[in-house]
């Protein structure tokens, strides 16, 4: 790990951005940041304390006029546990339980868990090529090695896949994201939170130097509304998914009247299945329309030599998702 200096601030978010604006790091909980920097692959010269601020915007879980709000370094371990979640959104609650390990859980945070890096074994070792660190292209399309972490959506150019577990079902909770920019905070789309790999761009989130993400406010959910999250890991515990989606299901008397479908560890950045979605509304929930809608979620899919088996693990998260989602409410 190369030097660095360890910055602590008594502000709030304002302060922190202001260190980020003149390119320090922020580390919350530290449980991605820190392996990078052991690995060398991020090697800031100033590491902000983000995780010590005592702010209660920051680490608070309220119900507000606009829904529930989440403070960007609440750890997963409070999300789990809290009964405000539970009883907004069971499905995030257990996306926050099923994550990692105990220790982790304890460590890692609502934010962080939002801007963490990909798992992609070429990204996470100095020694090897990668195009999100400047190579001139992605060797796992060039050799097909490491294609369990790798996508089967968007993958032209980098094979990498989002691996946290919490932005499908704020995908499909409607969520929207709070962020310090400037001196003002401000929310914005979920979607917007997102964008494509760029050669030489580590990150995954759209956030201008300086800006901070806070909070996230989940807006309640309309009547006769049920969610549910379902995820295949190798392993039962400590293991990033292969594949998760989160799906939320709005009933108007016998058939779906809106749904709200999103994948998780199968592209770059979260995935909305917006074909999946049209596939269900106005049917009647059940095995053939969610066998439907799994179809039409890997619509368009560009699985490698390796991770075939990706495509149908999607299936199989989409359709347990939607049958989960039609027996329990929220």
């Amino acid at each position: 790990m190369k030097a660095f200096r360890y910055v602590r601030v008594s502000g709030g978010a304002g302060d922190v951005g202001k260190l980020v604006r003149k390119g320090a790091t922020l580390k919350a909980g530290g449980c991605d940041l820190l392996d990078r920097m052991k690995e060398r692959i991020a090697e800031p010269a100033d590491v902000v304390a983000f995780g010590e601020v005592q702010n209660e915007y920051l680490r608070a879980i309220a119900a507000t006029p606009d829904g529930l709000r989440i403070g960007a370094l609440v750890t997963l371990a409070e999300i789990a546990a809290s009964k405000k979640v539970a009883a907004h959104s069971a499905a995030l609650a257990e996306a926050a339980r099923r994550a990692a390990s105990p220790q982790v859980r304890h460590r890692a945070t609502l934010g962080g868990n939002l801007c963490q890096h990909t798992r992609c074994g070429y990204y996470r070792i100095a020694t090897f090529p990668c195009w999100r660190r400047g190579a001139d292209v992605c060797p796992v399309l060039v050799d097909g090695a490491v294609q369990d972490t790798a996508g089967v959506f968007d993958n032209g150019e980098c094979a990498s896949a989002h691996p946290a577990s919490l932005p499908p079902v704020l995908g499909a909770l409607g969520a929207r994201v709070v962020v310090r920019a400037r001196k003002e905070r401000e929310e914005r789309a979920f979607e917007a939170l997102w964008r494509q790999p760029a050669k030489g761009v580590h990150e995954d989130v759209a956030l201008a130097p300086g800006e901070v993400i806070v909070a996230v406010v989940l807006p309640p959910l309309p009547a006769r509304t049920n969610v549910a999250y379902e995820a295949v890991r190798q392993r039962a515990a400590f293991d990033w998914a292969l594949a998760s989606c989160a799906a939320r299901v709005t009933r108007d008397g016998g058939k779906v009247k809106a749904a709200s479908i999103w994948l998780g560890s199968v592209a770059p950045t979260p995935r909305r299945a917006v074909a999946a979605e049209k596939a269900l509304v106005g049917k009647a929930p059940g095995a053939a329309g969610f066998a439907a809608a799994a179809d039409a979620a890997v619509a368009g899919a560009s699985p490698l030599p390796g991770n075939t088996y990706k495509v149908e693990l999607v299936k199989v998260v989409v359709r347990r998702a939607l049958e989960r989602a039609a027996r329990r409410e929220r």
